[in-house]
This record gives C-alpha cells, sequence and structure tokens, in this order.
C-alpha cells in the first residue's frame, strides 16, 4: 500500500472516531437552559387591569374601576394597592429555579391540579389559578400556584417547644404551556383570604388628641367624658361623690379605642337599617384637638353565635375654639405699650394680612379639605368589626364607676377596751397622752354594765 493513500485510511478513521465521539457525548437536559430564565417573561404589568384568583372554595377578582384598584367580591371597596402592585412586580420578576418533571397524574402531589377543572375527591390537590387580564377582559398571562416548598432546618431544627421546623422557601408553579417549576419566591400573599385585600386605612386617633368623648344609645344613661383643660385626664360630666370615683382603666379603654382602629370586613351595601341594628344604634362620638369629630355608629351583632358588630363612621370638622383676647391693659400701662407702627411702609399702613392669621387660616382649609377626603371615603360604606374592637364603644356609665368601699366596723370583745391608735398618741419624751379620754369614759361605762 502506498504511503499516501495510508495516510488517507489514519486520516480517515480519526475522523469516524471524532464524530462517533461526538454523537455519543452526554447530552444536556433540556430544563438547564431554563434555570434563571423568567418564568413569565415580558410580562407586562402595567397593562394588567384586572387579576382573578381562583380556588376550589372561592374566586376572587381585582379590578381596576376608574383608575383605582378594588376588590369586586366586595362591592368595589378599595384594595391594598401596594399589595397588588408587590403581586404584579413578584410575578414580573420570578426566575426557574428548578425544572420539575411530572406527569398530569403526578402534579397532584405539588399541589397543581387545575381548580377549574377539579374533579371530586382530590379538592386538596388543587392550586390557586391566577388570570392576569388587560382592559378588554383579554388574557394576558396565567399561572397556577401550588404548594410551598418547604425546606428543612439545619440540623433537624430545634427540639422543644420553641422548635421551629421547616420554613417555606419555595413554590411550585405551573404555566399556561403544563411546563412545572419550582421557584425562589414564595406567592403566599397572592393566594389570601379576600379581606385580606381589603384598604386597611381607617381610623387613627391617639388619645391625647381627643379633648372630649360622648357615647350615647336608647335606654342606657349617657357618657360624656371631657377634659378640663389640655393635657388634663378625663372627667366624668355629672360624676357625683356619692357614687364612687373614675375608674381610670375603663376611661383609658374608651380614649384609645381610635388608635390605629382597623376594621374586619365590609358588609353588603343592601342590608336594612333594622338588618344591622343601625336604626337603633349606640353613638360614639369624639372630638379631637384639632377640630375633628369622628361619629361611630354600632349596630347589631351579625348572627347570635359571633360578636363581630356592624359600624358606620361618619368625620366632620369644626374649627377649634379661638383663644381668648388678651386683657385690656390699664392705663398707666397703656403708656407704656408699644404704639404700632402706622409710617407709610409699615405693614399695616399697606393693609398686609398678619403671616400667623394666614398660616392659621391656610392650616385649617388643610384640615377641612382631608377630614372631608376621610369623611367620602368612609361614610358610605357599613363596616364589620370583631368584637374586641368594638367592646370600647360600648361600655355603659355603670362599669365607669367604681363603687366606694363601705368602712369597715370594728370588732371588740364584752368587757375588753379597745384604743383605737389615733386617740393615743406619744409625746417627745416617750410618755401617752390620752387624745380621746372624754370620748372613753363613756364607752368603759357601757362596757361595764354590759358585764354585770
Amino acid at each position: 500500500m502506498k504511503t499516501r493513500n495510508l495516510v488517507l485510511l489514519v486520516v480517515l478513521a480519526g475522523a469516524l472516531i471524532g464524530w462517533a465521539a461526538w454523537t455519543m457525548r452526554p447530552q444536556p437536559k433540556p430544563g438547564i437552559a431554563l434555570i434563571g430564565t423568567k418564568v413569565l417573561p415580558g410580562l407586562p404589568i402595567n397593562r394588567v387591569n384586572k387579576i382573578v384568583l381562583t380556588t376550589t372554595d372561592n374566586t376572587l377578582t381585582l379590578a381596576k374601576v376608574k383608575g383605582t384598584w378594588t376588590v369586586a367580591n366586595r362591592f368595589n371597596y378599595p384594595a391594598t394597592f401596594d399589595k397588588i402592585a408587590d403581586g404584579l412586580l413578584q410575578l414580573s420578576a420570578m426566575k426557574v429555579g428548578q425544572v420539575i418533571t411530572a406527569s398530569e397524574s403526578q402534579k397532584g402531589v405539588f399541589n397543581l391540579l387545575d381548580p377549574v377543572a377539579m374533579t371530586p375527591g382530590r379538592k386538596e390537590q388543587a392550586g390557586t389559578r391566577v388570570e392576569l387580564r388587560d382592559e378588554k377582559d383579554g388574557l394576558i398571562a396565567t399561572l397556577l400556584i401550588g404548594k410551598p416548598f418547604m425546606r428543612a432546618a439545619p440540623g433537624g431544627g430545634m427540639q422543644g417547644p420553641l422548635s421551629f421546623g421547616d420554613y417555606p422557601d419555595g413554590q411550585y408553579v405551573q404555566t399556561a404551556d403544563g411546563r412545572v417549576f419550582l421557584v425562589g419566591q414564595t406567592l403566599d400573599r397572592l393566594t389570601d383570604e379576600v379581606n385580606n385585600w381589603l384598604a386597611n386605612e381607617f381610623v387613627n386617633v391617639a388619645a391625647n388628641d381627643i379633648q372630649s368623648i360622648s357615647i350615647t344609645a336608647p335606654d342606657r344613661a349617657p357618657i360624656k367624658l371631657v377634659r378640663p383643660k389640655n393635657g388634663e385626664p378625663f372627667a366624668l360630666e355629672g360624676l357625683k361623690e356619692k357614687e364612687g370615683t373614675l375608674d381610670t382603666a375603663k376611661v383609658n379603654q374608651i380614649s384609645g379605642a381610635l388608635n390605629i382602629l382597623g376594621f374586619d370586613d365590609i358588609a353588603a351595601p343592601t342590608l336594612s337599617p333594622k338588618e344591622t341594628g343601625l336604626e337603633h344604634p349606640v353613638v360614639f362620638e369624639a372630638q379631637t384637638r384639632q377640630g375633628q369629630i369622628y361619629t361611630l355608629r354600632i349596630g347589631n351583632t351579625l348572627t347570635n353565635d359571633t360578636f363581630d358588630r356592624y359600624v358606620q363612621v361618619a368625620v366632620a370638622w369644626k374649627a377649634p375654639a379661638a383663644t381668648a383676647a388678651p386683657a385690656e391693659p390699664k392705663a398707666d400701662e397703656k403708656d407704656m405699650a408699644t404704639k404700632p407702627d402706622l409710617s407709610p411702609s409699615s405693614a399695616l399702613a399697606k393693609g398686609e394680612v398678619n403671616p400667623n392669621t394666614l398660616d392659621a387660616a391656610k392650616a385649617n382649609q388643610q384640615m377641612a379639605d382631608d377630614t372631608k377626603a376621610l369623611n367620602d371615603r368612609l361614610a358610605t360604606w357599613t363596616f364589620i368589626l370583631k368584637s374586641y374592637r368594638a367592646e370600647p364603644f360600648l361600655i355603659k356609665r355603670t362599669e365607669l364607676i367604681k363603687k366606694p368601699e363601705p368602712p369597715k366596723e370594728e370588732k371588740t370583745d364584752a368587757g375588753q377596751q379597745t384604743t383605737d391608735a389615733s386617740q393615743v398618741k406619744k409625746d417627745d419624751g416617750g410618755q401617752t397622752t390620752d387624745a380621746g379620754k372624754d370620748k372613753q369614759t363613756p364607752n368603759v361605762q357601757r362596757q361595764t354594765l354590759n358585764v354585770e
């Protein structure tokens, strides 16, 4: 064989070996390329106008109404915007952490069965279906949220009553094309109950800002608590000494009732005042130093099995009373008083307004505007308050008063004389003197007669 042919054969053999090695190399798994990529790439969150969250038990709809996010399930009451914004940003930034290979029959293990097409008997294996829709109700994206990935605590976790155990560190999700991923974020906020999506700004008045409180209702004595001066404790109007003393703990409970007050749900607007008990309510009114007047009307409990109550709120503003004018100076003081500057260049001559007066007017206008905005937001709704929130508004006048303790009577054995400590005192030399000698003598005589 010629050298040339031998070289060609060697080259050909090397090429064949290289081709075989290339074709037989381990193929990378398709899922590896997806790790680190976005689950919902290019999600246009600014186009989202509606969010529909569906479970086997409920369908929650969050929608924009006139530019404001609302909870459709609660009669379009305003929703918590920050929570919606955070949820959309979380979906937009969500990345693949792991690709899960699971058949349709295995997806129930990850709670990734679609609640819309749920088969009986597998309800606990269903997830939460998320639909993002645009202004025309067109579907932008959909996602199925499954159960969280639970990571074991380091070292098996602490033992005993303070042990933390496993903790959520990711979430199983399924995209519209059926692919299953494990992501690093936990999406539990998107699976919250309906009332947790309601805007929680309600009433917040510090007890120190309240100047007076009144509580009235049918068939109960009215309550009127007033601070004699700013910063002083409340006094109960009409309280007589023989009735007792004011229970400061109960007063503090009432005066602090509006401090960071929250509500728990929204009642149906179709309920009548008779159904809610708001035709004959308990009326709680608190007036602040700034002139705001908060009026809460507390109605019936929702049912006989719960103490949660219907409540309506209104807010008004009345300019605080102006401070008293300074006393007229005496005759000799008038001569010493500084006369106003009436020169052509003075502010009075120019007709300029006092800056302090202008600032006060501006502050009053701002307070009036803020109060109106708050009233417009709250006054049209009937709220539901948990029993512990409503309890301070229902305190009765008798509960505010501590009854005086009856005087303790001293008991003595027959024929035995007792001397009160107030009747005996020692002088500086250590001698005792009978302060009540005249009063003791009749007592001794009576005791002697009793013995006989």
